[in-house]
């Protein structure tokens, strides 16, 4: 399956990232790669976000990794930090 990133994946990452020490982003960068191997390898391995088609993966403590499977292509919609509101989540979801 291939594996794409949407625009607001890649700028919650960078946003993630940023606040991290080098040595935490490259633990952070790793552990991201690795679940998205996972993922790969089964693509339903992230719990049903609601009632949604979105899926989620813990990544580390408090970042989860939000994705979609469309026909053979997994989607990397969104990181999303757990200290965040989470109504904010529905709004970007539902866009």
């Amino acid at each position: 399956m291939k594996v794409k990133l949407t625009e607001i994946a890649e700028k919650t990452y960078f946003q993630i990232i940023s606040k991290y020490n080098d040595s935490k982003s490259a633990k952070f960068s790793k552990q991201t790669i690795e679940t998205i191997e996972m993922i790969v390898q089964n693509n339903l391995i992230g719990s049903r976000y609601k009632k949604t088609s979105f899926r989620k993966f813990l990544i580390s403590n408090q970042v989860y990794l939000f994705y979609i499977i469309e026909q053979e292509e997994i989607y990397i919609v969104l990181f999303w930090d757990n200290k965040r509101n989470p109504a904010e989540l529905d709004v970007i979801l539902s866009s």
